[in-house]
């Protein structure tokens, strides 16, 4: 039987090799840095992964910086590269985003580092839902198979404790979004951050951005502009904006939207 010959490289320093060189979106929502090509400002990429929301702002905007958070170790390199190419304006800590101080378990879909490992979550309930069966099933992973995850211990922290001024918050975390932004009340009702988050457990954390008075949106690729955000559509990720605040980046996201 022939051997399978894997890459020298690891998976995500490949595949950020390919984004940066190309200088592609890896979400069609991230077109929206094309708005902010001149800003300046603070991007917290909370739920980094192997860095492709980082690379797709970094690629898109010339003065804007970015700071990631992420526990995976596996992807420590990936992330390191992007410091490289982006010397002045990366920065990133291996940690996860909560609502305390603690160590919990992250639980990585895969044996080993690959594409699925941005699909990994603090909340093993995560991998019980029906739509992440099907996304895992398609990239030939049976979510039900417990004995295929790995487990790993990761350092949790509340994001307060960082003390950054974000202009904006993108928030990734499989399942972990509401702890992650209580553990960002202070910053929230400091700065008024603008937020992209990818949908998911809606109905555990717009209440609470609600009561702080955000208002939300989605990107409309077609018309290449922000919509309100409605239960008629399903995005992918949702945009969070606060009509208070003055930073440019959010003046600018709120100008780019349509009724």
């Amino acid at each position: 039987m022939a051997r399978k010959i894997r890459p020298v490289l690891p998976y995500g320093i490949l595949a950020n090799l390919a984004q940066w060189f190309q200088g592609y979106a890896h979400e069609p929502d991230f077109k929206v840095f094309d708005w902010l090509a001149e800003a300046r400002g603070l991007v917290l990429d909370v739920g980094a992964s192997r860095g492709q929301s980082a690379l797709s702002v970094l690629r898109r905007t010339r003065r804007i910086r970015v700071f990631s958070v992420e526990p995976n170790y596996k992807h420590r390199w990936s992330l390191l590269l992007i410091g490289l190419l982006h010397p002045f304006r990366y920065r990133f800590r291996m940690v996860a985003a909560g609502d305390e101080f603690t160590r919990k378990t992250l639980f990585v879909p895969g044996r080993r580092a690959s594409g699925l490992s941005a699909q990994g979550s603090l909340d093993p309930a995560e991998f019980e839902k029906d739509y992440v069966h099907q996304r895992l099933a398609a990239s030939g992973f049976d979510a039900s198979n417990r004995a295929a995850y790995r487990q790993v211990s990761v350092s949790v922290i509340p994001l307060d404790s960082l003390e950054r001024q974000p202009a904006l918050i993108k928030l990734d975390v499989e399942g972990f979004e509401h702890q992650a932004l209580f553990g960002l009340e202070k910053t929230l009702e400091q700065y008024s951050p603008a937020l992209l988050i990818e949908i998911n457990n809606t109905e555990r954390w717009i209440p609470f951005l609600h009561s702080l008075g955000y208002g939300f949106y989605r990107y409309d690729e077609s018309d290449g502009c922000l919509r309100p955000f409605d239960d008629a559509h399903a995005p992918l990720n949702i945009f969070c904006l606060h009509q208070g605040n003055e930073d440019p980046v959010t003046r600018t996201l709120l100008g780019n939207v349509r009724i």
